[in-house]
């Protein structure tokens, strides 16, 4: 609608645009319509104007179309995509060109190109991938047994009356702890009589006590002579000693015992070494067994503070019994020798020696025991000095330590010393009383065992009985008590200290084999041996073994 021209509408979302000679008729954004001309612009009301109101509302759909109109309006003026043929050279030409380029730009940027497409990598064939390929091939079923599947029968498979026993059976038996050599065999399914003579054989070389629990025996069994027979021992062999291999073996229809001794070099393993910033490390990297540091270090820690007294300068020298099979096993020992050298010159210097195994310094010295171990693992209920007596009533003298422990805990000698009374003593009950150096003795009451007799000699630490509530009790602990004289006194109060001291025949023979210790080079022991030729390298894959031997548990 105009006036004194005409006004032309185009489709929805499209701008009305068309002008006359005098006058254009637009709507605003507010949906009113203004017209221009020569004269100027005249506003009119939208609702006598225009044909389209476009209404302003809340709501979020309404926005969203008003939206759309305006960016459909810009975009129909966008001139994005120029034709290049007209106006070379212009503004518009160059804003097209360069449009152009940078499209092109991106375009081969994002190029895929042409190398080559990787494929699947090929699979992966192990020996274990091989065995199960190879146990299903058409081969001998006996294959199987790698991955333990089997083939299906078939109807041409012809069902046997009974199953065939294999010719030969081999075993891997285990003696045991308190295990009897021929209770082992009978397990493994040898008959009695067989049995029993092997384990005569072997006792008559070996005796069973002195064959180490645990040791395995190969067995073999032969074909039954008959279907409810054992079966027979054709051969049996174990490792009867680290220097000792023992094998039965049938010959001529009888079974012959054959020892086969094993060489064994013994040179001792010393080892030697700096300090440095500590000593474990130090003994660690130059090749010492961890248990036989741990051994240096708690003999020497008992003579000397290690932290204060061993510098990062000093040496320490170890020896260890150390022993080696020409079969390649090594049995490491104890620890014989132990010393701390500072400035070429030893500062501390130990030896094992005796049947005890105790420390001896290079003079003969032993080592330093000092102070009492407690009689039983529990707290003291009642002290030394006069009491209310728990059952008589009435306050006297109690002239020991009363030691709480539940019944049946073992009790321990505090030191060395000669059992001279064990038995039932009145109001102690079963009474264990111990003779030590220094004119010193110690009483056990209220025993409810007794594990030692009357003469027998006593080491520190080893179980005299077991605690109780015997004679005058209340119940289960242990009164202990300590005379010197024969008087009682505060068994608090008394700290043993015992030093040995050789002399005579033992001192020389201590000085002989610490001699010889000083010969021995570092690192001899090390020296390659000669394997035997009977050893070789046991197969380890089932396909490859010769022989497969079962587990008797």
């Amino acid at each position: 609608m105009s006036t004194g021209g005409s006004v032309s509408r185009r489709p929805a979302g499209r701008p009305l645009m068309r002008a006359t000679t005098r006058r254009v008729a637009v709507f605003d954004h507010r949906g009113s319509e203004r017209l221009e001309g020569p004269e100027g612009a005249l506003a009119l009301p939208a609702a006598a104007a225009a044909p389209r109101h476009i209404a302003r509302t809340s709501g979020l759909s309404e926005r969203f179309g008003e939206w759309r109109l305006r960016a459909a309006h810009a975009l129909a003026h966008a001139d994005l995509a120029p034709d290049l043929s007209r106006d070379i050279g212009s503004k518009r030409w160059l804003r097209g060109m360069a449009t152009l380029i940078g499209l092109s730009a991106v375009a081969i940027a994002a190029f895929p190109g042409f190398s080559p497409v990787e494929a699947a990598p090929a699979m992966r064939i192990d020996d274990r991938v091989r065995d199960e390929f190879r146990s299903q091939m058409i081969m001998p079923l006996a294959l199987g047994a790698d991955s333990g599947r089997r083939m299906g029968a078939t109807m041409a498979v012809t069902p046997l009356a009974s199953a065939p026993e294999r010719p030969r059976l081999d075993l891997v038996a285990t003696l045991a702890q308190g295990d009897g050599f021929d209770r082992m065999l009978r397990r493994a399914g040898v008959g009695q009589d067989e049995a029993s003579l092997i384990a005569q054989m072997i006792e008559r070389a070996v005796p069973v006590d002195q064959i180490a629990p645990g040791t395995q025996v190969d067995i073999t069994l032969g074909r039954r002579p008959g279907p409810e027979a054992p079966r027979p021992v054709d051969a049996l062999s174990f490792r009867a000693r680290f220097d000792l291999q023992l094998a039965v073996e049938r010959k001529d229809g009888r079974l012959v015992l054959d020892p086969r001794p094993i060489m064994v070099d013994a040179t001792p393993l010393r080892i030697r070494g700096k300090v440095g910033p500590s000593l474990y490390r130090a003994a660690r990297a130059a090749g010492a067994p961890p248990s036989s540091v741990q051994q240096f270090l708690r003999t020497v820690g008992q003579q000397y503070d290690i932290d204060r007294e061993i510098g990062a300068d000093d040496e320490f020298d170890m020896i260890v019994d150390y022993r080696r099979a020409a079969t390649g096993e090594v049995d490491v020992g104890d620890l014989v020798y132990a010393a701390v050298i500072r400035n070429g010159r030893p500062k501390v210097q130990l030896m094992r020696w005796g049947r005890e195994g105790r420390f001896y310094d290079a003079t003969g010295t032993g080592e330093l025991r000092e102070g009492l171990i407690q009689p039983v693992p529990g707290a003291v209920t009642s002290r030394f000095g006069m009491r209310r007596h728990p059952i008589l009533g009435y306050r006297r003298m109690h002239s020991g330590l009363d030691f709480r422990a539940a019944s049946g805990t073992p009790i321990y000698a505090v030191t060395d010393g000669v059992v001279n009374f064990a038995g039932r003593n009145g109001g102690y009950g079963n009474f264990v009383r111990l003779r030590h150096a220094g004119n010193l003795s110690t009483g056990y009451a209220h025993m409810s065992r007794i594990a030692v007799s009357n003469g027998q000699n006593v080491r520190r630490g080893q179980v005299i009985g077991y605690v109780g509530s015997t004679g005058l009790s209340t119940g289960p602990h242990l009164h202990y008590e300590m005379y010197r004289g024969g008087q009682t006194i505060d068994p608090a109060s008394v700290r043993f200290v015992n030093r040995a001291q050789l002399s005579g025949a033992d001192m020389a023979n201590f000085r002989e084999q610490l001699v010889r210790l000083q010969l021995v080079r570092p690192g001899a022991a090390l020296a390659s041996l000669a394997p035997e030729s009977a050893a070789s390298e046991e197969p380890v894959r089932e396909i490859d073994r010769i022989e497969n031997r079962q587990r008797v548990q």
